[in-house]
């Protein structure tokens, strides 16, 4: 059978494991030498380029009234990031009593360092805010922080369309 879908003169690069691997491998060389767990990785994935959200530097990324589910989505594109990059050591996996941790490898810094555009700077500089305010913070305090965040886009997103809440 023939196929009509138009040919991709392109790859693919957003919203794939790549972009989110590097994010990931970003976050982490920046929280060096803490290991993160999965859960932790994909709200720092989608803080990272909303940082506006949590009274950080202006975002990356435009807001967006989905936001909420575009959280909800990241764990297998984050899940297949860290799997990314793990294939080249850039990040290492350990498994640990508490579940999996990921860390930075040991040529991550110098493969982030050459990482050079604009965008990555401020990615780069996002990834250290985050690695000084949000990580530290306890994983009840990051919960927390991100329902009340998701309870304010959802009546955001409830009062644009004209939806009471």
């Amino acid at each position: 059978m023939v196929s009509l879908a138009p040919k991709r003169l392109r790859p693919r690069i957003f919203n794939t494991a790549f972009e989110s691997g590097l994010r990931s491998l970003v976050l982490l060389t920046a929280c060096y030498p803490a290991r993160l767990g999965l859960r932790r990785l994909v709200v720092l994935d989608h803080l990272v380029v909303h940082t506006a959200d949590v009274d950080g530097p202006a975002s990356l990324h435009p807001q967006e009234e989905s936001r909420t589910a575009e959280l909800l989505v990241r764990r297998g594109l984050v899940s297949a990031g860290l799997s990314l990059m793990g294939t080249k050591q850039l990040i290492i996996r350990y498994a640990t009593p508490d579940g999996f941790r990921f860390e930075a490898g040991e040529e991550a810094g110098s493969f982030v360092d050459l990482l050079r555009s604009e965008y990555t700077s401020k990615l780069k500089e996002r990834a250290a805010w985050l690695a000084a305010v949000i990580v530290p913070l306890a994983d009840d305090e990051i919960d927390a922080l991100v329902k009340d965040r998701m309870d304010r886009w959802a009546t955001e997103f409830q009062s644009d369309y004209g939806v009471s809440t």
